[in-house]
Order: structure tokens, then C-alpha cells, then sequence
């Protein structure tokens, strides 16, 4: 089961962020944020998204590299 089907089949929590780490406009890591009050205080901080933002972001990347 790919993580994409993972999401959107698990009972995840809402409050549960995630960051996306990326290499030349192509997806290359996704990280659970455990602590993101924390995390927000730092100036290099990434963008955090929820589940239902971050199953759109790995949506359209899995139909970029379907499409190339």
C-alpha cells in the first residue's frame, strides 16, 4: 500500500502536521511533524500542511510523473 492510500484510508488525526521536502519541484521526503507549536518558532520552519492538503499535494505529484 503506497502512503498516498495509506492517508487516505487511516483514521489520522486532524491535528497531525506534515512537511514536504522537495528536490528540483519533485517530491522527495514527507515528514510527521510531532510538536508543531514548537516547530512554528523556528525562522527556517517549512510550510506544515494537514491530511486532506497534503493527499491533494501527493495527488498531483503522482499525476506529474504519470504524466511524463
Amino acid at each position: 500500500m503506497s502512503f498516498l492510500n495509506h492517508l487516505k484510508r487511516a483514521n489520522i488525526s486532524s491535528e497531525i502536521r506534515w512537511i514536504v521536502k522537495y528536490e528540483n519541484s519533485k517530491i522527495i521526503e514527507v515528514k510527521q511533524i510531532f510538536n508543531p507549536d514548537e516547530y512554528k518558532i523556528n525562522k527556517k520552519a517549512r510550510k506544515m500542511y494537514n491530511r486532506i492538503e497534503l493527499i491533494k499535494i501527493l495527488e498531483n505529484d503522482k499525476e506529474k510523473k504519470s504524466s511524463s
